[in-house]
């Protein structure tokens, strides 16, 4: 006989959780572009994970970001230098606001000079206030946002001094280059961008080598931590296998992390993420709403950040009008919300999860 107040309620809760998983996972990959490109990388991750990638990663971060910890987030593509895109800018402020109301530990950002300004600018749209100095730790909700030199022998040296002063409990790539097989970097149909990028991967990588959980987050597969689907990109996307540069090795990053997120564009990921971290921690405010985020994408590109795909200084991500995505995170609000309306678990919740309990 199932016990109503123990082993049935925690059916119910694990039903609900994943439940929340799947919408979230859903509504970070539609296929707005129709070229089956973002289902493709989608289905190689979740078979890796076997479950929702948002679950796995908000959970994960709950888990091992500890309240006054730092969370290193690497984010900023140049296209083409001094322009990053919004991609990936946007998305992790997003992110890092929920971090930061979710778990106490404090967003620690390490990317190119020219990104400074418009991150710095999303992340006060987010409410958080931004510091230079990893040292200085003011009583008010912040993030630190760091300079990373591009030469190598620099690179090199920053990196393991970063890893040491940095107290990472974890590392998130939204949106990062990753570099190829030979070391270089590419923009998703195959234009080598090589010498705008800073080989951040280093900082990345030492991290991983101390342990510290990985989770990355892209669309193309030419970003940092995509190396799970290392096959799959080569195989499913244009420049994969060939970017046509001469360099051999295709866009695809052999890097790997400890949890794949694969979304249709990456910022989505990234506000999937958060919005799950509400759904764990049962607080609407970790995700920011439509308005906030209005402000953040406006701030953004007045800072200088630019739409990737028509290289315009507008409010867009990945081509993606402002208006579709914040409508897109009201949505996923509204997911996170709903099932949990009422208190307590309904009658066909409870239903279901005896049903997986008969079953097993």
């Amino acid at each position: 006989m199932i016990d109503i107040n123990g082993e049935l309620l925690a059916a119910a809760d694990r039903l609900l959780d994943a439940c929340v998983g799947e919408n979230l996972d859903q509504l970070c990959t539609l296929d707005l572009r129709g070229d089956g490109v973002s289902r493709a990388l989608y289905q190689a991750a979740r078979d890796i994970q076997r479950g929702p990638l948002t679950l796995a990663a908000a959970s994960a971060l709950v888990k091992r970001a500890r309240s006054g910890s730092d969370v290193l987030m690497l984010t900023g593509f140049l296209s083409p230098k001094p322009y990053p895109e919004t991609d990936g800018l946007v998305g992790s402020a997003v992110l890092a606001h929920a971090i930061q109301r979710a778990c106490g530990a404090r967003p620690v950002f390490a990317c190119e000079s020219e990104v400074i300004a418009p991150l710095s600018a999303g992340l006060r749209g987010a409410g958080l206030s931004v510091t230079g100095d990893p040292s200085h730790r003011p009583d008010v909700p912040h993030a630190v946002v760091l300079p990373f030199p591009n030469g190598r022998d620099a690179a090199e040296a920053e990196a393991e001094r970063l890893a040491r002063l940095v107290d990472a409990s974890a590392c998130v790539a939204v949106e990062r280059p990753g570099a190829n097989s030979r070391g270089q970097y590419h923009l998703a149909m195959g234009a080598n961008v090589s010498a705008d990028i800073a080989p951040i991967d280093l900082l990345y990588q030492a991290l991983a080598a101390r342990g510290v959980l990985t989770i990355a987050v892209g669309d193309f597969g030419n970003e940092l931590g995509m190396g799970a689907l290392y096959d799959v990109i080569r195989a499913e996307t244009p420049a994969g296998a060939d970017c046509g540069c001469g360099c051999g090795g295709g866009i695809a990053c052999p890097t790997h992390a400890d949890i794949t997120v694969s979304a249709s564009v990456s910022d989505w990921g990234a506000y999937a993420i958060a919005a799950y971290l509400s759904h764990l921690k049962r607080d609407p405010a970790v995700l920011v709403g439509a308005g906030a985020y209005r402000r953040m994408v406006d701030a953004t590109v007045a800072a200088g950040a630019i739409d990737g795909p028509t290289r315009y200084a507008v409010p867009w991500v990945d081509g993606v009008d402002d208006g579709f995505n914040a409508a897109l995170l009201e949505v996923m609000r509204a997911a996170v919300r709903y099932p949990t309306l009422k208190s307590g678990h309904s009658p066909i919740r409870l239903f279901r999860a005896g049903r997986s309990l008969e079953g097993n």
